[in-house]
């Protein structure tokens, strides 16, 4: 058991940094890297041709809380495309196999791959936190902050993206990832806000369901939404969800690494 785990951890050590090049080259080569940087360009532009007012008070520029929302879901959008295309790429070609008979272990395998494109994600958010830095009169250390909270999210997008190529194909994982992060957002507007429990439209008995499905879906929606209202200074929502829902992604996080472990035991990636 002991000589398994150190096997692990030494295969961590000295394959982790191929693989992370691999997948940078790989991700290259689909020019994704443009589709995710593309997005700087509009910052860039938007902070020279945006204006907003607030009562007789006429700013111009990108508000940082357009920078937030802006930066999330593009990450999260990015996530969900390239990481099961990324896989499906493998599996198709055939090239994971080379390295699996190395030997390398499977969850070291998409380690690799998670640990490059988050790099990747990463280094975009700095770079956005630069072009906000440079045209904000103060540096918005806020924005980083709450992009760490975002993590969650992106870590869970990633590993769920992984588990459904795996065990199905791109296409479910795609339409799967999308529809989850609807849902929780949907979901979010009408628990998290408070409109629930006064809606006249649905019964007790319908209300209660609704619910259940907030607590037992991941809550992604309202992550975004508490960490959106916490960067902007509004604080927590009428119903008070927002730090639990930290811990609910948290515990799903969990329950993907489980299932991702007992999924590249089960079958050949």
């Amino acid at each position: 058991m002991s000589g398994s785990i150190r096997f692990f951890f030494q295969a961590y050590i000295r394959q982790i940094p191929v693989l992370v090049r691999l997948t940078l080259i790989q991700v290259f080569r689909r020019r994704a890297i443009f589709f995710l940087f593309s997005l700087l360009l509009f910052f860039f532009v938007g902070e020279w041709t945006c204006t907003t007012s607030v009562g007789q008070e006429v700013t111009k520029g990108i508000p940082m809380s357009v920078y937030f929302i802006l930066t999330s879901l593009w990450v999260t959008i990015f996530l969900i495309i390239i990481t099961s295309d990324l896989l499906r790429q493998d599996i198709d070609s055939q090239i994971h196999t080379l390295w699996l008979s190395r030997p390398l272990d499977p969850g070291v395998y998409l380690a690799g791959k998670g640990f490059a494109l988050l790099l990747l994600v990463v280094l975009f958010i700095l770079a956005v936190f630069g072009i906000q830095s440079w045209y904000a009169l103060e540096v918005p250390w806020d924005f980083l902050i709450f992009q760490g909270a975002m993590m969650f999210t992106y870590i869970f997008f990633l590993s769920f993206a992984f588990l459904i190529t795996l065990t199905s194909n791109q296409t479910l994982s795609i339409l799967l990832s999308f529809g989850l992060l609807l849902v929780t957002s949907i979901l979010d507007q009408i628990v998290y806000q408070g409109y629930l429990d006064s809606t006249p439209m649905l019964n007790e008995t319908q209300k209660l369901i609704v619910k259940i499905f907030y607590w037992v879906l991941p809550q992604i929606g309202t992550v975004y939404h508490h960490s959106s209202n916490l960067l902007e200074g509004k604080g927590d929502g009428p119903v008070s969800y927002g730090l639990y829902s930290f811990f609910q992604v948290s515990a799903w996080l969990l329950i993907l690494k489980a299932s991702l472990w007992l999924t590249t035991r089960r079958q050949e990636i």
